[in-house]
């Protein structure tokens, strides 16, 4: 199906700060000079200024500049940069299938993911990237060094990485290929059956059904639903996760400015609710993700735990933008102008590039619109930080190598703020293990009667996993008091 028209209709709610502007967005109604005056500026500048620029540039300049002027929320994107955009919500990306992290100027893979050609290839998480396709990244900007990395699928590239325990670089290659990237994560915890969903990318719903399907399995009826740091994402994936929860009725209103749309409401048509719910919520619950919680609290599906959320109740729509030929072509002869490539179903080759546009507003099912005002919580409970760690957010070691002293790895950090929440001394975590978390890690060992090696076995990675689940689940405030509301 053609990308274009699998996002007509898909209205984007995740904000990412670029701009825009072109000839061809003048409205028929705009004062017939303005384009004079604008082609006088350009004329102006190419006229007197002492450095290189193309009419393309200029025009995607201006492009940028009028779009950026609209809202925080509204950007003008290239056909590039709306193609890295759009893969990060489609749930897939064409690549290699690895997340890239700096750490002191060191470009190390934080993960692998599953069925991915670097997992095939042998890439570990916490190799550290040294070539691609023969050339250093030293010194390289992490952008530019993905982009490297990044490509069509079923073109090669080589990796060469430095890895924990090797002397000399290893050189992997692999084919890219679109690889899938998970936006839901769960796992039953006692009898509760809790689930993570990162944002609303085009697999979330997916990744939803498959969670409480696994759930049914194991008679599992009291759900989590963490929407913590969740900035939103794809409508429709909202809708679709609501009509799991929220009974037969309205989930959300959308009300458009432009009057030639037809205002819609979308509904649940779930005749009965089969889990009891709570959901969690922070600061950085927003957009879809605010979405959700409004219908899940105003029908009283579930309970609503947190904090006050984002507010962000402004719609966005993707538009593409006809290149100033395009438009001069596309409209010979007509009164009625248009830069809308939508309006003469051009979508591939005619293109300056994409608008990204708020163009409407949702309510709540109770008719409430939450923009900058948030989505106060049926019960108050900070997300709190111990030891300045953030509970919620730790992840589990990835057991695929054995950090010992002196070593850079990413799984070093994590280990570190288990130990320091255990009450182990180990100073600021960072991603080195030096002396006093080897000394730590021995104690840890010797306390739980593993081998005293203060190396990160994996016996040892396993244990500190266990210990930081329990930790995540008794230590981690607002979901310990959802479970005390789901067990009433």
């Amino acid at each position: 199906m053609n990308k274009l028209k699998r996002i007509t209709g898909i209205f984007l709610a995740i904000s990412i700060s670029m701009t825009v502007f072109t000839s061809a967005v003048f409205a028929a109604d705009s004062k017939s000079t303005d384009g004079e005056y604008l082609q006088s500026v350009i004329d102006l500048i190419k006229q007197k200024y002492n450095g290189n620029i193309t009419d393309d540039e200029l025009l995607q300049g201006a492009l940028k500049g009028m779009f950026d002027t609209l809202d925080q929320y509204s950007a003008y994107y290239t056909p590039e940069e709306f193609e890295e955009f759009y893969g990060s919500l489609e749930g897939a990306v064409e690549g290699v299938g690895i997340s890239i992290e700096l750490i002191d100027k060191n470009l190390i893979i934080n993960k692998v993911f599953a069925n991915s050609p670097a997992k095939k290839a042998g890439v570990l998480s916490g190799d550290r990237i040294v070539q691609v396709n023969g050339e250093s990244v030293q010194g390289k900007e992490l952008n530019e060094v993905v982009s490297k990395i990044k490509g069509t699928a079923g073109t090669k590239v080589k990796l060469g990485l430095m890895r924990q325990g090797t002397k000399n670089m290893i050189t992997l290659e692999m084919s890219r290929a679109q690889v899938d990237l998970p936006s839901v994560h769960y796992e039953i915890r006692g009898n509760i059956g809790y689930i993570l969903i990162d944002s609303f990318s085009q697999n979330t719903s997916k990744g939803v059904s498959e969670a409480l399907g696994y759930f049914d399995s194991k008679k599992i009826t009291s759900v989590v639903l963490d929407l913590r740091n969740n900035p939103g994402g794809y409508l429709d994936q909202a809708i679709a996760v609501a009509q799991n929860f929220v009974p037969k009725g309205i989930i959300t209103t959308l009300d458009y400015k432009d009057s030639s749309m037809e205002d819609k409401k979308f509904y649940s048509e779930l005749e009965k609710i089969k889990y009891k719910l709570a959901v969690l919520v922070n600061e950085n619950t927003a957009s879809a993700a605010e979405i959700l919680t409004g219908a899940i609290k105003d029908t009283k599906a579930g309970v609503v735990i947190g904090c006050k959320t984002f507010g962000k109740a402004k719609v966005q729509e993707s538009l593409p933008i006809l290149s100033d030929d395009a438009y001069d072509k596309f409209n010979d002869g007509s009164d009625k102008k248009s830069a809308n490539a939508y309006d003469f179903n051009s979508y591939t080759t005619d293109l300056s590039g994409w608008a990204k546009m708020t163009i409407g507003l949702y309510y709540t099912p109770n008719g409430n619109c939450i923009d900058l005002k948030g989505i106060e919580p049926d019960i108050q409970v900070k997300d709190l930080t111990l030891s300045g760690i953030r509970v919620n957010l730790l992840e589990p070691m990835s057991l695929t190598v054995k950090p010992s002293l002196g070593t850079h790895y990413y799984d070093v950090l994590n280990a570190e703020c288990a130990l320091k929440l255990l009450k182990y001394n180990i100073g600021t975590p960072d991603y080195i293990l030096d002396a006093k978390s080897v000394e730590a890690i021995k104690k840890f060992q010797k306390s739980n009667k593993l081998s005293s090696s203060g190396i990160l076995d994996f016996t040892t990675q396993r244990l500190l996993n266990t210990k930081m689940s329990e930790i995540k689940q008794k230590q981690d405030a607002v979901y310990s008091r959802a479970v005390s509301e789901l067990l009433k």
